[in-house]
């Protein structure tokens, strides 16, 4: 698993792919007509409060300090306007540093909304402001580390699929058999330690984060984030709040950090809703890293890898590898949004970002009855696939003058 055998066939799937590229195929994802926004005529957004009653403790495989105390973590359910109250699945999105619950449903500009644009296409969202951010309460900076916050998502996915969170002013809270786990950078590192820590999800989607391969800007970011939380930090916001808190990325480097090409509007709106970071993930970042190196490879249930070509602190050249170090995933499907960075759902590629997301889930998720939880933390994989690794296409936006590439990969024994 993951050995030499595997390593040769990436190296030929990478070569088939540059081929294609170079050609210009247009080769089509099975199930995906085009990448375009859903239509008119697709059902509506309903977005109702939702709250989840956690306690900040650690047992996942990342040690890292928390208090052990209870908050309340803050956001939204957004799902088709008429659901059932039983419907199938929810996907529980983790937003990254200096984020936010807005990353996923921003509604400044039109057509930006995220999750209401998945809620036209027939899915459930869950968005929220990770504990520390936004409406959540707010810890001692300190007092929060990445595998707490892996605790935290372990507890609400469990609360999603029992309905025992609170849903609007007191409406019944729908249970959700299948629970997917999205993470968009630092929220990648926590969807993956969740995974592999606790084995109770349905799949799982990984966005703009890589174990290796960061550029150097993002270690100039990390850098100043280390040294203003070494001096002991800052309060949450400018005057008040707990302390323990400071920026990830300077202001002078978050455009070039973040974005590539987002609408003024965007761009302006999105530096000024960025938040300080609590200084517990800063110190449990790298411990982190070396877990997932560690345990990443125990992680059994299908995988969606998405990242764009212009990622300033992620470079793309690392994808291959992080896609191969899932070696007990029945499968591994990876995209590339091209003209697009860090902020992958502020660039103006977005629309391709939410069809290959929205593809996957109707295909490796909702398609499958038995519905693929994790046979536990390092359990064995069920029903993994066989076979050569393939190349799932490339498709083409020709109206809009972009290139939408994507590889879906079989790993085998």
């Amino acid at each position: 698993m993951g050995g030499p055998h595997v390593r040769r066939r990436f190296a030929r799937l990478a070569a088939a792919s540059a081929f294609v590229l170079t050609l210009g195929a247009a080769v089509v994802i099975p199930g995906v007509a085009s990448a375009q926004p859903a239509p008119s005529s697709s059902p509506g957004a309903s977005s109702v409060p939702i709250s989840f009653q956690v306690h900040n403790v650690n047992r996942s495989k990342l040690a890292c300090a928390s208090d052990g105390a209870t908050y309340t973590v803050r956001g939204h359910l957004v799902r088709p306007t008429g659901a059932p109250s039983g419907a199938d699945t929810a996907t529980l999105y983790l937003h990254g540093l200096a984020l936010g619950e807005f990353f996923w449903d921003y509604q400044g500009v039109p057509g930006y909304d995220y999750a209401a644009a998945q809620a036209a296409a027939g899915q459930t969202s869950v968005v929220i402001d990770r504990l520390g951010y936004g409406a959540s309460d707010k810890p001692a900076g300190p007092d929060i580390c990445i595998g707490s916050q892996a605790d935290i998502a372990h507890q609400m996915v469990t609360a999603l699929r029992s309905g025992s969170y609170q849903l609007g002013s007191g409406t019944n809270a729908p249970a959700f058999p299948k629970v997917v786990l999205a993470g968009h950078s630092l929220g990648g590192t926590i969807a993956q330690v969740e995974a592999y820590s606790f084995g109770d999800i349905n799949g799982m989607i990984v966005m703009s984060f890589t174990d290796g391969g960061n550029s150097a800007l993002a270690k100039e970011d990390v850098a100043s984030w280390t040294k203003a939380c070494a001096s002991g930090g800052m309060h949450v916001t400018d005057q008040s709040g707990p302390t323990g808190y400071a920026p990830f990325s300077p202001p002078a480097l978050a455009e070039q950090s973040f974005f590539f090409n987002a609408d003024p509007t965007i761009l302006a709106a999105a530096k000024a809703k960025m938040v300080r970071d609590p200084c517990g993930d800063q110190t449990s970042f790298m411990p982190a890293i070396k877990a997932d190196l560690a345990h990443v490879g125990e992680i059994n249930v299908p995988i969606l890898f998405v990242i764009g070509d212009k990622d300033a602190l992620f470079p793309p050249q690392g994808a291959a590898q992080q896609v191969a170090s899932y070696t007990a995933s029945p499968s591994v499907t990876s995209a590339m949004i091209p003209g697009a960075s860090h902020a992958l759902t502020l660039e103006p590629n977005h629309q391709l970002l939410r069809s290959t997301v929205t593809d996957w889930l109707r295909t490796h998720v909702q398609a499958s009855p038995a519905g693929g939880v994790a046979a536990g933390a390092g359990g064995t994989a069920g029903g993994r696939d066989s076979g050569l690794l393939g190349l799932g296409g490339i498709a083409l936006l020709g109206a809009l003058g972009m290139a939408f590439k994507a590889r879906r990969h079989r790993l085998t024994r």
